[in-house]
C-alpha cells in the first residue's frame, strides 16, 4: 500500500484548525468536543497532525466493535487536528472511495494480525508501527475498475441511509402513535374506564439466576442480559414470552419484550403480570411510555430496584380494551417492518 499512498507528518503549527479530531468506529474522524462532550487533547494542538479533507487516519486503539482499530476518512470538516499517536496518509495513485470502501470491510484486519504480536497491546493500543502498517498489501484493480467499485459502493451506502432515515421515521411515527394512544385515552371512556395500581398490585417482580460467561456456549437456548442476547445456555429459565425491565447499567430503565424459551439474567427484572388484569402485549407497550430512567439510583453504577419499581403507579383500563389497543399497536408495527 505503500507506493499507493503518502504519510501524512505535517503539523498544525499555525494553528490552522482547532478542532480536536478523534475516530469513531461507527461515525468516523469527528470533533471530541461533539463525540465525546469534552476535549481528551493537549492544550496546544501546534504539535498535532494537520489532517485535511480526504485525508485517511488509522486509529490503532481497538475495541469490541473495532478489534484492529479503524481507519476513516476526513469528511465531516475542511480541516482537524489529530494526535501523532494516530498514522494519517493521503491517496496517491489510488481512488479515494475504492479506499475508502476497503476500509470499510474487515480485509485489512489480516495484516494487522500478522505485524501486531500476541502480547503487543498496550493500554488500549495496537503496537503498530507505521512501516509495519504501511506494508499492508492491498489487490488494487484497473482505474476504470475502482471507479465502477466506487460508484456502486457510494449508490449502496446512499440507499442504506435512506432505508435507515425512513426506518427511523417510521419508528418516530409508531412511538408517536404509542404515546398519543396511552396520552389522550383513546379507546377508552379515560378516568372512568381507568383504575389506579401500583405495580406491585399487578405484578411479581424478580431477578433471575445470572449464569457466567464460562457457563455460556455457541448453541442452546438464546441467553438475555441487561438490553440484549449476550450467547446460548444448554436450559432455559422462562418458557413463555417475558417483559423485563434492565436493572443495570448503561441500559437502565429500558423495557424489553424477549420471546421464550429463553435464559434471562439477573441484570433484567422480569415484570411477571396478573393476566386476569392485564394482557402482556399492552402492559409491555404501556411500560415504554413511562420514563423509568427518573427512578435510577447509583452512582457509578446505575441501578433500578425492586422495592422502587414496586412503588410505581400504573393506570389499567379493561383487559378487552387493553387487547384490542395492543392488536392496533402491532398492526402498525408489522406494517412498517414489511415496508
Amino acid at each position: 500500500m505503500g507506493r499507493n499512498v503518502k504519510r501524512i507528518r505535517r503539523k498544525n503549527k499555525n494553528l490552522e484548525t482547532n478542532i480536536p479530531l478523534t475516530i469513531s468506529a461507527q461515525f468516523g474522524l469527528v470533533d471530541q468536543r461533539d463525540f465525546l462532550g469534552r476535549v481528551v487533547a493537549s492544550e496546544n494542538l501546534a504539535n498535532y497532525i494537520l489532517l485535511k479533507r480526504g485525508e485517511f487516519a488509522y486509529n490503532k486503539s481497538y475495541s469490541k466493535e473495532a478489534p484492529y482499530g479503524s481507519i476513516k476518512r476526513l469528511e465531516k470538516y475542511n480541516e482537524g487536528a489529530l494526535s501523532t499517536l494516530y498514522i494519517a496518509f493521503t491517496p496517491e495513485s489510488i481512488n479515494s472511495d475504492f479506499l475508502k470502501a476497503f476500509f470499510d470491510t474487515t480485509k485489512w484486519y489480516s495484516h494487522i494480525v500478522q505485524v501486531s504480536t500476541e502480547g503487543a497491546r498496550n493500554h488500549g493500543l495496537l503496537n503498530i508501527s507505521p512501516q509495519d502498517f504501511f506494508e499492508m498489501s492491498i489487490t488494487i484493480p484497473k482505474s476504470d475498475e475502482q471507479n465502477n467499485i466506487s460508484r456502486i459502493y457510494n449508490l449502496m451506502n446512499s440507499l442504506l441511509s435512506l432505508q435507515q432515515r425512513k426506518l427511523e421515521l417510521e419508528k418516530q411515527i409508531f412511538y408517536a402513535l404509542k404515546t398519543h394512544i396511552f396520552a389522550k385515552d383513546l379507546f377508552f371512556n379515560g378516568q372512568k374506564d381507568m383504575i389506579k395500581y401500583k405495580l406491585k398490585d399487578v405484578s411479581n417482580m424478580y431477578q433471575p439466576e445470572t449464569i457466567t460467561a464460562t457457563q455460556m456456549s455457541t448453541n442452546g437456548y438464546k441467553v438475555f442480559g441487561a438490553n440484549g442476547y449476550i450467547g446460548h445456555y444448554y436450559n432455559f429459565n422462562h418458557k413463555d414470552d417475558a417483559i423485563t425491565i434492565c436493572a443495570r447499567g448503561a441500559s437502565t430503565g429500558a423495557v424489553n419484550f424477549v420471546p421464550g424459551p429463553v435464559w434471562i439474567t439477573g441484570n433484567s427484572m422480569v415484570v411477571d403480570i396478573d393476566s386476569k388484569l392485564i394482557n402482556q402485549l399492552y402492559f409491555y407497550y404501556y411500560l415504554t411510555t413511562l420514563n423509568l430512567k427518573k427512578y435510577i439510583t447509583g452512582g457509578a453504577q446505575p441501578q433500578l430496584t425492586k422495592e422502587i419499581l414496586n412503588g410505581i403507579n400504573v393506570n389499567l383500563i379493561p383487559i378487552n380494551i387493553q387487547i384490542k389497543v395492543a392488536n392496533i399497536l402491532v398492526l402498525k408495527l408489522s406494517n412498517f417492518l414489511c415496508k
